[in-house]
This record gives C-alpha cells, sequence and structure tokens, in this order.
C-alpha cells in the first residue's frame, strides 16, 4: 500500500520530532534540575505543544543520556515517595551548545535555499539582508541564568533590531507578491484580449 504525500511528511515530521527530544531535556536542564513527570509539561510548554513527548518516551532518553555522562541523576524525597532527580553536568551543557550551533548551521543552509528560491519567484531582492531573528532568540535562551544584566539586555536589544527588520522584510515580501499577482493578472488578461481580437478577425 502505497503512502501518500501527507503520510510521509506526517511521518518525517514525527522522526524529527523524536530527534529533538534529547535536545529539548538537555534544555530543560540547563534552567534547573528536575525529573521526568515534570520534564514532559517544561517540554510542551518551552516547545509551545511542538514537541509532546510522554513519560515513556522520556525515561530511557534520560537514561542514554545519563549513559553518556550528560546528565546525572539523584534519587530525592519528595514526601513519602522517592523521586530521580537530573541535572545536566559540564559535558552536557557543551554537547548542547555544539548541537545547538549545529542545528542552526543547518537551519541557515536550509534559509539561503529558500531565499533562493524567492530570488527565482521575484518575491525578494537578490543579496536582500535576510533577518537572523531565529538565531538571536536562540542564543537568548541560551544565556546562563549567571549571565550579567548588561549582557542579558544586550540579547533582548539584539532580538528587538531582529523583529523590526522582520517586520520590515515581511511588509516589503508583501508588497512584491501584490506586485507579483498584479503582473500576473495583467499578463492574464491581456492574452485573453488578444486571443479575443485574432478570433474576431477571423469570422
Amino acid at each position: 500500500m502505497k503512502s501518500t504525500a501527507e503520510e510521509i511528511a506526517s511521518l518525517w515530521r514525527e522522526q524529527m520530532k523524536r530527534g529533538y527530544l534529547k535536545l529539548a531535556i538537555l534544555f530543560v536542564l540547563t534552567k534547573n534540575p528536575s525529573h521526568g513527570y515534570r520534564m514532559v509539561k517544561d517540554i510542551q510548554g518551552f516547545t509551545l505543544g511542538l514537541l509532546t513527548p510522554t513519560v515513556g518516551a522520556v525515561y530511557p532518553a534520560l537514561n542514554e543520556l545519563e549513559k553518556d555522562k550528560l546528565v546525572k541523576g539523584m534519587w530525592k524525597e519528595k514526601g513519602k515517595k522517592k523521586v530521580k532527580v537530573y541535572e545536566i553536568t559540564r559535558k552536557g551543557r557543551e554537547v548542547f551548545r555544539k548541537a545547538v550551533e549545529k542545528h542552526l548551521n543547518l537551519v541557515s543552509a536550509t534559509q539561503n535555499m529558500i531565499l533562493k528560491e524567492l530570488e527565482t519567484l521575484g518575491i525578494i531582492k537578490k543579496n536582500e539582508p535576510s533577518p537572523r531573528i531565529y538565531m538571536q532568540a536562540v542564543k537568548l535562551l541560551l544565556l546562563n541564568e549567571k549571565a550579567g544584566k548588561d549582557e542579558k539586555i544586550e540579547a533582548l536589544e539584539k532580538l528587538k533590531d531582529g523583529c523590526h527588520q522582520l517586520k520590515e522584510a515581511l511588509n516589503t515580501m508583501i508588497e512584491n507578491i501584490e506586485k507579483r499577482i498584479d503582473d500576473l493578472q495583467s499578463s492574464h488578461k491581456n492574452t485573453d484580449n488578444n486571443a479575443q481580437h485574432i478570433i474576431a478577425n477571423c469570422k
């Protein structure tokens, strides 16, 4: 039985989400130590519902991360029961940062590919600078809680500038799209008029 394009795309999406689970766990632990059940909720919150892991998926991932010494777990009393609380190690923080950098490089390459296609369609101009708001937002999230006030303000200012650039770029893109639509409609109208003129002359 052949899969539809929608089914294949959905499968790829699920595979990518599973690949991001370990990265999401490390991100959550850069903020505070946590246990599996809490991580599930935190990951859903931080990713705005894009990742919705189950406890059954989180704990095997935690075991692998602990085996690689990227996190370490400690049993702690919580009421009348014990829970295993995990915290990220120094090696885990380094791996997390490296993984994010590689991901940003991949995003940048994909973005450039899309921008070139938009240039071909006349939606954006060649070599037009694109806002790096996504990368700036990620770098802001990566700031350690111990980062100084000035460093945080600088990161927020850069993110704000990126938002302004994004707004301007989107407005320009909308104008170019509208112009492209008008050109196509005018071209189609002229073609119809020419066809009618030819038909009239043939009568």
